[in-house]
This record gives structure tokens, C-alpha cells and sequence, in this order.
């Protein structure tokens, strides 16, 4: 019996560790992946598209076009630029651009700006995936950030002023409700902004040189990798916590 209880132990021990293994992995191609985005960004944002406009002019006609005039344009504050960068939100029902993207006349602009209208377009049309994803886009930046803390608040209130396990129990839920929210937002972003990529594709290949699509899809292409592999990331992430929860009753109930 001892054996055997030992060897589940083990089991689970082993599985922890080789999620680990592969969560460092997926991490790792995701800080690549970034630095891919990054590198053809910069090239994309040095190169003039040909239609002579900026990020935020081609927003503003393709919204026109599209039948959303009341939709507006604007530029990103720096706190909406470090949390979200380039976005729609649905909130404001605005398309939010970056300093370097509504002021520039770049190829990334315009693919940027694109982009985002085909996100406007979704929340006109209520696609259902990209408004759920987009009411707790917010929780899913802060969700990893706000777990460890409310854990620790938890147990530092039972120690010092409760002395039960009570409220731990509660801040973990809480803590993993949050980080469950974080899961799905990271899971309806893949649809969601390849949906969009596809949209922005037409559009611009409509407008844009034969070259100046292949590079916007270039662009497109390597943000779809970090989404898939943030996806892969959060489904990790998630089994580690389990596994987690998992060792810590079995080691309880020794």
C-alpha cells in the first residue's frame, strides 16, 4: 500500500516537472516569437506603404467605409500602450492606435490599423467570441499578476487574525477564478484575431502592392505563432496548477 502510494506520488512528481520542462520550452518560443514580431514590425514601420497614408487616416476610411462612422480613432495613452498597445476597445467602441502607428505612414501602420477595424467589425456584427474575449481582456492581463498576491494575502489574514483556513481557501479561489478568466481570454485569442488578420488581408490586399501583402502577412503570421504558443503557455500553466493542488492534498492527507 505504501508502495503504491509512493509510486502515485512519484507519478505526479514526474508530471509536474515535465510540465514544467515543456512550459519553459513554450516560453522560451514565445520570447523568440516576440522578437520575430518585433524585427519585421520595425521593418514593416520603416518602409512607406503606397497608399500615402498613416495608421490613423487609413482607420478612419476603412471605418467610413465600412459603415461605422460613429466608431472613433485615437491615440494610445501611455498606460493603454504598456497594457493593451494597438486595440479596439468595445467599450468605447474606439480604435485605439499608438503614438508610431496613427501618426506614421508605414506598411505596419496600415496592416495595424486594418487590423483593428476588422476587430470593430466583429463587435458590430456581435461575434460573440471576440465580445466575451473583449469584456475580460482586462482580467486576462492582470489575472497571473493578482493570483500570487491574494494567495499570500489569504494566508498572512488566517496566520495573524482569523487563525483558520478560511479565508485562504477563499483568496485561492478567487485567485483561480481569476487566472481561469485569463485562460480564456488567451483561448478566444486565437479565432479572434486570426479572424480579424483574415479581414485586414482583404481589405488591404484590395489597396496594397503585391509586395506590401507579403510582408503584411509576414507581420500577421508571427503574431498568429505567439497566440498559438500563449495558448499553449495558459493550457500548461493550467495543468501545473492542478498538479499542483493535486500533490499538496495528496501530501495533506500523509
Amino acid at each position: 500500500m505504501f508502495n503504491l502510494m509512493a509510486a502515485k506520488i512519484d507519478g505526479l512528481e514526474i508530471a509536474y516537472i515535465a510540465v514544467g520542462i515543456l512550459l519553459g520550452i513554450a516560453i522560451i518560443a514565445a520570447l523568440i516569437a516576440q522578437i520575430v514580431i518585433a524585427i519585421g514590425y520595425w521593418r514593416g514601420n520603416r518602409t512607406n506603404n503606397s497608399l500615402g497614408l498613416s495608421g490613423g487616416e487609413y482607420a478612419r476610411k476603412l471605418l467610413d467605409q465600412n459603415g461605422m462612422p460613429d466608431v472613433q480613432v485615437k491615440k494610445c495613452g501611455i498606460i493603454r500602450t504598456l497594457l493593451f498597445g494597438n486595440h479596439y476597445s468595445i467599450s468605447k467602441r474606439t480604435v485605439y492606435l499608438r503614438m508610431r502607428t496613427i501618426n506614421k505612414q508605414s506598411l505596419t501602420a496600415v496592416a495595424m490599423a486594418a487590423q483593428k477595424v476588422a476587430l470593430a467589425e466583429q463587435h458590430r456584427d456581435g461575434d460573440a467570441k471576440m465580445i466575451v474575449r473583449s469584456r475580460l481582456q482586462g482580467l486576462g492581463v492582470f489575472a497571473p499578476i493578482l493570483f500570487v498576491p491574494l494567495v499570500l494575502i489569504g494566508f498572512l489574514v488566517d496566520i495573524f487574525v482569523l487563525q483558520t483556513l478560511l479565508f485562504s481557501l477563499v483568496a485561492a479561489g478567487i485567485g483561480l477564478l481569476f487566472v481561469v478568466f485569463g485562460f480564456i481570454v488567451t483561448v478566444l485569442n486565437v479565432p479572434v484575431e486570426k479572424k480579424a488578420m483574415d479581414r485586414a488581408q482583404v481589405l488591404l490586399e484590395a489597396e496594397l502592392a503585391a509586395g506590401e501583402v507579403m510582408t503584411v502577412k509576414k507581420i500577421f503570421r508571427s503574431y498568429m505563432v505567439e497566440y498559438v504558443l500563449q495558448f499553449i503557455i495558459a493550457i500548461l500553466r493550467i495543468i501545473q496548477l492542478i498538479l499542483k493542488i493535486l500533490m499538496s492534498v495528496r501530501k495533506n492527507k500523509e
